[in-house]
């Protein structure tokens, strides 16, 4: 039972490394996305094709997917880091009974 219980640790540790790199993943995204929309529909040309539709809604796309990923970095680095924490922990709590 104790190899058993190691490998599951090991993995739900695994999976909140994982999801403390797609925090950061989504922010590095998010900042693409934000520095290609300033570039591409905040000057005159993008601003007026926004304004008669020849953007097909693309920069307000843009916009959403930015703010959904900025969006996502907390609750993905705070669940991200339970998951390293907790098993660690438990560990040194088994620790300490024995």
């Amino acid at each position: 039972m104790g190899a058993a219980r190691t490998v599951i640790k090991t993995v739900i540790v695994i999976m909140g490394i994982l999801l403390i790199l797609a925090s950061f993943g989504a922010l590095v995204v998010a900042n693409e996305i934000d520095s290609r929309v300033s570039e591409e529909c905040e000057d005159t040309v993008g601003s007026i094709g926004e304004i008669i539709g020849a953007d097909e809604e693309q920069c307000q796309d843009a916009r959403d997917l930015r703010d959904n990923l900025r969006s996502a970095f907390l609750p993905l680095i705070i669940i991200g880091a339970f998951l390293v924490v907790i098993p660690i922990l438990s560990n040194f709590w088994n620790k300490s009974e024995d």
